[in-house]
Parts: structure tokens; sequence; C-alpha cells
């Protein structure tokens, strides 16, 4: 998406808003002037934009001792969750299986930790889910699915890159320096690519580059 494109959507979605519930539609209707795409983009920031607020109205239900193992065993529509495998600032990671008629897959689970109460980040996470559903690269880990859990917890279904650590895999196969500068122009193309979409992952590290 170009940045100008991304500017106007944004200025949209800014304006609708300020507008009263009652009038929103009508006025996003008004702003958008015909413009299908840019008003299917607008709709879906608002409707990230009231989970958000659902979330923030809600109170989350689990234990404290130990939330991201809580989770264990749960399922979240077709997805089984079978154990953590990462935390972040404000969310843990579980590894998880999809079993269904549909197919099996194996995929990492993204669930916004209970009781977190920075409301503009809520927001963000849940923005961005939408414009991660659009990245496409070979290098980034695709984004299959999202939702709120029962307690009304945003979550992210993703790809589950099975490897190494980047500086562990280098380590462990001997490159050379060459080789390891060579990994290097491929991570930087996935970050060049995010970042034409407007995503910064703002925590690159060799944890977080799996090989």
């Amino acid at each position: 998406m170009q940045l100008d494109v991304w500017q106007r959507i944004d200025e949209v979605f800014a304006g609708a808003l300020q507008q009263e519930a009652a009038f929103r539609e009508a006025w996003v209707d008004a702003a958008c002037a015909g413009d299908a795409e840019l008003r299917s983009e607008v709709a879906s920031l608002l409707r990230a934009h009231e989970e958000a607020r659902s979330f923030l109205g809600s109170t989350a239900h689990l234990p404290e001792a130990d939330p991201g193992e809580a989770w264990a065993g749960r399922r979240l529509g077709p997805y089984r969750l079978l154990h953590v495998i990462g935390r972040g600032g404000m969310s843990t990671v579980l590894l998880a299986e999809r079993s269904d008629e549909a197919f099996e897959r194996r995929v990492a689970v993204k669930i916004v930790r209970a009781g977190f109460d920075a409301g503009h980040l809520l927001s963000r996470f849940l923005v961005e889910r939408q414009v991660l559903a659009r990245l496409e690269h070979p290098n980034i880990a695709r984004l299959y699915d999202g939702g709120t859990t029962d307690e009304g917890l945003p979550y992210l279904v993703l790809e589950h890159v099975e490897g190494l650590p980047i500086d562990e895999y280098c380590d462990r196969h001997r490159l050379s320096v060459r080789q390891r500068l060579r990994l290097m122009l491929d991570v930087c193309a996935a970050v060049e690519y995010a970042h034409r979409h407007l995503i910064v992952h703002r925590d690159l590290k060799p944890a977080n580059l799996i090989l």
C-alpha cells in the first residue's frame, strides 16, 4: 500500500471517529465519495477500533500466577492451544494446532495479556492486525486468522516457523562472514517490504529471526 493511500485512509478514519455513532456510516460514505477500496479499509479500521473499546470495557478472568500456561489445552475456534513458546511486553505466544475437517496445521497464537491497560497500544494491535493480513513475503511469517477470546482478549493466528534463531543457526552451521551477510540481506529485504506497507517491527533481534 502506498504512503499517500494510507494517509487518506488514516485521514478518513480519524474523521469518522469524530462523528456521532448514528451518523458515522453516512459520513464515511460521503468522505469516500464512491471509492470502494477506501470505504472497505476505513470500515475495517472502525471495526478494529470497536473491538478495542469492547476489550477495554471488559474484565478478563484468568489466573494471575502464570497466565500463559493457563491457556494450554483450551480452544480458540478450530485451534487447540498446546504450550507457551514465547512472551513479549504485551502478549503471550503459544504453539497451537488446527485439526478439523478442513486441514491440519500447527500455528503460533499471539494473545494480548490479561490486565494490559494501555488503551492506545491495544488499539494499535487491533488496527495493525488488519494491515498484517495483507503482507505476503517469503521471509515474513503469514497471518492466518485473528479474533477475540471469550474473555475479550484480542489474538492473532500466525504461521509457526520451526527452526533456530539466526545467530545460533549461523554458529551451528559455521557460516562464513559472507554467508552471514547474505542472510542479513534477506532480513533487510523483509524489513524493507514491511516498511513499505507501513509496518515497523520495533523488536528486531536474533531470537525473532528464525531459520
